[in-house]
């Protein structure tokens, strides 16, 4: 997926036409103008104040102890931006900012923001990264619990996009699975999700302490902490127990190595009974395409910068699973995450 600047107007229209426009210099600007501002308002609660009624750059700043100057001009950029309305120099939420940037919508996003502004962070130290090779440990204990609070509600509410889908296109051996292992999942939403589809199912989430500690409020708000179980310890070391019907392997292996992901395959397949499968989701990787998508080629660095490790081909992860024992290897597409590799293979 990629972002493009859209003109405001007829000669920017012209402007952008005549192939004079210095694209790379303007879509560094804005891009880092948006989703700075979008994060900087979120951080300080400025959103959330228009969340009752309209209100002025003044009663703002009074209310929050800010700078008025530095509340009016964050407004006007948010406006300018089209996240808010202004009408008569007040501000007011419009549809964009109802539906995703309010903490009790339940379309909420606030979390994944916040979640991208800790991955900005750790992305602004990227030349040294890079230059050194010297990556800090992003999955920490040592982090405070805000950071892990954000962090699993952030990937929560990304899984509760996709989550239907995903169960809905998920393959499975002859009758009802019984028992699931969701490995890495700890905010325990697809756990919930494939709960939902079968009632007599049961869930194993293997997790960090830390990512546990906030799973377990998050499966309790779905009222499905009675068939949801969470393991603290580490899923490369620790045993992941026998004979289960499904593992999950979402979003796991592009924060290990190449090495490690193919333990992890073939953790997998140890821990399923026969017969049992596999389901596999990751980003997108289409290296050896004729051209790299964006998705591919920004994830790559993204988690190089944050975690040291990258994703991986298609092609590369297939063979793991193969050379594991799987058979009968299947993709599935996501409309509702179309960046996205989805693999299902069976023991």
């Amino acid at each position: 997926m990629k972002i493009k600047l859209s003109p405001e107007g007829f000669f920017e229209a012209i402007a952008k036409m005549s192939g004079k426009l210095p694209l790379p210099l303007l879509e560094t600007y804005y891009g880092g103008a948006y989703s700075r501002t979008l994060i900087a308002a979120l951080r300080l609660g400025i959103i959330e104040e228009l969340k009752e009624c309209p209100k002025g750059a003044d009663e703002i700043a009074k209310n929050r102890n800010y700078s008025y100057e530095g509340v009016r001009t964050l407004l006007n950029a948010l406006a300018g931006f089209g996240y808010i309305n202004k009408k008569n120099n007040l501000f007011v939420l419009n549809g964009i900012s109802k539906r995703w940037l309010i903490k009790d919508s339940p379309e909420s996003m606030v979390d994944s923001i916040l979640f991208v502004g800790y991955v900005f962070d750790i992305m602004n130290k990227i030349e040294e990264i890079i230059k050194t090779g010297n990556v800090p440990e992003f999955h920490s204990s040592d982090k405070p619990k805000i950071f892990w609070k954000t962090y699993m509600r952030s990937l929560a509410k990304f899984a509760k996009l996709t989550a239907h889908e995903i169960v809905k296109k998920s393959i499975y051996k002859a009758g009802e699975p019984k028992r699931l292992l969701d490995v890495g999942g700890g905010h325990g939403i697809y756990s919930v999700a494939f709960c939902k589809k079968f009632p007599y199912l049961k869930a194993d989430i293997l997790d960090f302490p830390m990512a546990v500690d906030v799973g377990k409020k998050i499966v309790r708000e779905e009222g499905y902490d009675d068939r949801i179980k969470f393991i603290e310890g580490n899923m490369l070391k620790d045993d992941w127990g026998h004979n289960y019907d499904m593992v999950l392997l979402f979003n796991v292996i592009h924060t290990v190595s190449k090495e490690e992901s193919q333990l992890l395959i073939k953790k997998a397949y140890n821990a399923l009974s026969r017969g049992g499968s596999l389901l596999l989701l990751d980003s997108e990787n289409t290296e050896g395409s004729a051209n790299i998508s964006a998705t591919t080629g920004f994830n790559e660095l993204m988690f190089y910068v944050i975690t040291g490790k990258c994703t991986y081909p298609e092609i590369e992860i297939i063979k793991w699973m193969e050379k594991s024992g799987f058979f009968k290897v299947t993709k599935r597409h996501l409309l509702a995450m179309p960046m996205s590799l989805y693999l299902i293979a069976f023991k």
